[in-house]
């Protein structure tokens, strides 16, 4: 029985497709230790650079003194911290809704929102890039699943109009930020046709920077996110209307069956979340974004998310691994994660970069491709 999944293992090998884990310990806000060998990271999503920040950890720290580690239980039996209302009133606050419920992660919260909200009797359509996580959901609910070209709202609609009236309940799914192409959303154009077609609108938002204005609360819009990557901690978060956050509390799975979240985790998300909102990280980040752009010839970014396509994957291989011979880690995407043949380099970019690093970053690159 062993030789099927040997021969999976192999094919994966032979195709550069193979994933394995390295040793990695995270040094300060842009460096990395991989295998023993220190490293400038232009791969990591904490685009604020707020897993290292000074505050924060401080903050997590003293929590784990007054709490302990670990939550001990689910939410519904005795690890509902206090510090998870602080956070849930912030976040509905930022994401100006009415209500917010918190996750053990962004997966998490995909898989334990969709299937509550809808069922086989249900339609979902969504964008045809969204994340792996979103699909599960989607899978796990049984309802029917149709995708639109990326950001094509004229495919949307038509796909709306021609199978909405033919499912109970429907829910239209899209992301603020993409994350392996970097672009934008377009949120507001789906939060109209939501409307225009009586259905629910999830846009999941975990790549954002929370710099844009954020659509005003709706109670068709349900917006989800991460506290993983911008905020650097850990756990997922839906924030809505109330009737729909206090269904999901009462329905989804992931969340009832779930331990809590640590509440050194709850209150360093916290005092992120303060330090977002007060200061200039999330333009910091597109800036060094936009300027390494420039120094590339691209089109300005949308975001702290750069892809360089490749096409194959040998190559996008050999290139990062170059590239990491110099001091340098990115990530080399390949399929599935990306299109066959859309192999690409994903570079993200930190407020913390400072642009002589970016500089020399940019010229070692530009002559590992040309070469």
């Amino acid at each position: 029985m062993l030789s099927h999944y040997k021969s999976a293992i192999k094919d994966k090998k032979s195709q550069n497709l193979y994933r394995d884990l390295h040793d990695f310990e995270i040094l300060s806000q842009i460096n990395i230790k991989k295998n023993g060998r220190q490293l400038i990271s232009f791969c990591s999503n904490d685009y604020l650079g707020l897993a290292q920040n000074h505050e924060v950890k401080k903050v997590a720290i003293d929590v784990i003194e007054k709490f302990g580690v670990g939550a001990t239980a689910s939410r519904f039996i005795s690890g509902n911290n206090s510090l998870y209302a602080i956070l849930e009133n912030e976040l509905a606050n930022f994401k100006n809704a009415d209500d917010s419920l918190i996750f053990s992660s962004g997966y998490a919260c995909a898989i334990g929102v969709i299937p509550a909200l809808i069922d086989k009797y249900d339609l979902v359509i969504t964008d045809r890039l969204i994340h792996s996580c979103l699909i599960d959901g989607i899978k796990l609910s049984g309802a029917k699943m149709l995708r639109f070209k990326h950001n094509d709202m004229v495919h949307c609609q038509k796909i709306l109009q021609e199978n909405r009236s033919k499912y109970k309940k429907c829910l239209i799914i899209s992301e603020s930020v993409f994350s392996m192409d970097g672009d934008l959303g377009k949120v507001d154009e789906l939060l109209e046709l939501s409307q225009k077609f009586n259905s629910l609108l999830l846009i999941d938002y975990a790549h954002d920077l929370g710099i844009d204005e954020k659509p005003a609360a709706e109670p068709n819009f349900l917006k989800m996110g991460t506290l993983s990557k911008s905020l650097g901690a850990l756990g997922g978060y839906i924030a809505g209307d109330n009737i729909l956050i206090d269904y999901l509390r009462n329905f989804s799975k992931s969340l009832i069956y779930s331990t809590a979240l640590p509440p050194a985790i709850l209150a360093s998300a916290i005092k992120s979340l303060e330090l977002l909102q007060k200061g200039d990280l999330g333009q910091n980040a597109l800036r060094n974004a936009e300027f390494f752009c420039d120094l590339m010839n691209l089109p300005k970014p949308q975001s702290a998310i750069i892809p360089i396509i490749i096409g194959d994957s040998k190559k996008t291989l050999e290139i990062a691994q170059k590239i990491e011979e110099k001091g340098y880690l990115i990530s080399a995407i390949r399929s599935p994660t990306v299109e066959k043949n859309k192999d690409r380099l994903r570079i993200t970019f930190s407020a913390i970069h400072e642009l002589g690093i970016i500089r020399d970053f940019q010229r070692e690159l530009v002559k590992i491709i040309v070469n």
